[in-house]
């Protein structure tokens, strides 16, 4: 059994709480969250940006409660260090568990910046403990399905892709975090990177990006639109943004044409799947459209699942790594850059 303590018990945290409570690998020994409340196991308050039900009350047998993370870090019973807390601070935290020999799993991003990601893979590199970032879109089954899709080849290669994520403006966070593009990064850091980090899973990195984006609430880019530079062979765009008003349904879009067909899965919130339910579409350039079934879960389930059996077979996450992760910053940094500039920015 893996022994798990969540850091920060906000939408991902309690997120992650369920998963590991539906999960024979694992159980949560410990909470960490800074307000008293939260860390005692009441949820009772609302938020996030996708449907989600978490136990107003958790049942706090057998859970230790703290109010910092370096005594969650030091309880000889944690195994698993879970990290839900501010983008600010998920470097430090991450060395400091790893150093501790504890496993560490980062909710995305994984830092705020590129150089603090390679701190990171530099310590995950030689740490005893396993180290994974969650990026969830890499196992969403939708994604995942397109994924082997396209590295199967038989619908021929790669001709273009577009992915797109957008959201009302996330007001749920505690003391308004994510509203501080100091704290957050803004959309493109916590919203966008997932489809960064996908087109780089499916395509590598890009050589270099040209970006257009605006301000918003956060203060930071919280709207953009990039295109990268793969070869005069593909085409790739990827948009992002919260700057949505409050009633506008969270979407999420991935749609890649190869040679022969193109792929597609539609999502937004209360719609079913834009009409195709759980369904990745396959339309041809000869024959009929084809319906994909996908399994019936979701990709932070199936991340912690993965990331559970890594630890229990002793093999080292290779679906997502550190060094991947922290490719999906360097692309979010050029992205940002070329905002500012107005110019193609080369990808580090």
């Amino acid at each position: 059994m893996i022994n798990v303590g969540i850091l920060g018990c906000g939408f991902m945290g309690r997120t992650h709480y369920n998963i590991y409570a539906r999960n024979h690998q694992a159980r949560v020994v410990a909470l960490m969250d800074q307000d008293k409340k939260r860390r005692g196991g009441n949820w009772s308050d609302p938020m996030g940006n996708l449907p989600a039900e978490w136990p107003k009350q958790v049942p706090m047998t057998g859970v230790a409660s703290y109010g910092n993370v370096d005594d969650v870090i030091a309880d000889p019973n944690v195994d698993l260090i879970d990290i839900t807390l501010p983008t600010s601070i998920h470097a430090a935290v991450s060395i400091k568990a790893l150093k501790a020999g504890k496993h560490v799993l980062c909710e995305k991003p994984m830092a705020l910046t590129h150089k603090d990601c390679l701190k990171v893979a530099a310590v995950a590199a030689k740490a005893k403990g396993y180290f994974m970032v969650a990026q969830c879109i890499r196992f969403w089954p939708q994604y995942a399905k397109i994924k082997k899709l396209v590295d199967a080849g038989q619908y021929g290669k790669p001709k273009s892709a577009c992915l797109k994520r957008l959201s009302p403006t996330p007001d749920w966070s505690k003391d308004n975090w994510l509203m501080a593009s100091g704290l957050s990064g803004g959309a493109v850091l916590d919203l966008h990177v997932h489809d960064i980090d996908f087109a780089n899973y499916l395509f590598g990195k890009p050589k270099r990006v040209m970006a257009s984006g605006t301000t918003g609430p956060s203060g930071g880019v919280d709207h953009i639109e990039a295109l990268y530079d793969y070869s005069k062979d593909l085409l790739v765009m990827v948009e992002g943004g919260w700057c949505f008003p409050p009633e506008y349904p969270f979407q999420m879009v991935v749609n890649v044409r190869c040679e022969k067909a193109m792929f597609e899965y539609v999502m937004r919130a209360g719609e079913g799947g834009g009409g195709f339910g759980d369904q990745v579409v396959v339309y041809p350039n000869k024959g009929k459209i084809r319906k994909l079934k996908c399994k019936a879960s979701d990709g932070w389930t199936e991340e912690i699942d993965y990331f559970l059996t890594c630890i229990a077979k002793k093999t080292k996450p290779t679906i997502v790594t550190a060094r991947s992760s922290a490719d999906s910053i360097a692309v979010a940094e050029a992205e940002v850059k070329s905002v500012q500039t107005g110019r193609p920015v080369a990808v580090k």
